[in-house]
């Protein structure tokens, strides 16, 4: 999820432009015609080209799931569509692309999911099927310890020491060293010694293994 871009003082409005890019979705903006990658929100053609849109942090999960956590949410209401053109390509594993490219990395298959994670120009990722066995994990990466949970990852330094995170029932986090209870969503402790804190968000999103290596062909692969 990104913000729109300014252009002329005000937020321009974004369209599918009907291209691909290393198989990914790219976006057009309605002010310059500009083009933009969905996978890390740099424009890659036109005058806006090398620039970067601003991430807002977003997860994915059940309706059900997110309406237990978000009573009071907003919903944006589109009209209902039967089935998808891209059944087929969701359930070919062996399809990479829409035009049938290769699995550039082959240290996981290419339709694996996986939480492709991204700070200060460092790259990992988490394959979603082991975060499925396990509600947190704990580890080092992108040069810094992490927890990473279902749908996002912080950052597990709290002023000059590391917290040990284990779960508590099932749908949060207690630390090891203060006892707190933290948010396996926002990464706020919501009760405990340090009830307010909140840990620093790491960059996170779902993506296809294959295409989130063509982007980062750098990255670490992070497994239990």
């Amino acid at each position: 999820m990104y913000a729109r871009p300014e252009v002329d003082d005000g937020p321009t409005t974004l369209g599918v432009s009907g291209m691909l890019w290393r198989d990914s979705l790219v976006m057009y903006d309605r002010a310059t015609r500009s083009l933009w990658s969905q996978v890390n929100g740099r424009a890659v053609a036109g005058p806006m080209k090398g620039r970067r849109l601003e991430e807002f942090p977003s997860e994915q999960m059940t309706w059900a799931e997110w309406k237990r956590r978000h009573p009071d949410t907003l919903v944006l209401v589109k009209p209902r569509l039967r089935g998808s053109t891209y059944d087929r390509y969701f359930d070919d594993p062996r399809m990479i692309g829409v035009r049938g490219s290769r699995n550039p990395d082959p240290r996981l298959p290419g339709k694996e999911l996986v939480l492709g994670l991204e700070h200060d120009g460092r790259f990992a990722a988490v394959p979603i099927s082991a975060l499925r066995q396990r509600p947190i994990l704990l580890t080092t990466a992108l040069d810094r310890p992490i927890v990473v949970t279902r749908t996002a990852a912080f950052d597990r330094r709290h002023g000059d020491r590391s917290l040990t995170f284990e779960p508590f029932d099932g749908a949060r986090m207690r630390d090891r060293e203060t006892g707190s209870i933290w948010s396996l969503d926002s990464g706020e402790a919501i009760d405990g010694p340090l009830q307010g804190q909140h840990l620093a968000r790491i960059s996170a999103k779902t993506v296809y293994w294959a295409i989130w290596a063509k982007f980062h062909p750098e990255t670490a692969v992070i497994e239990p």
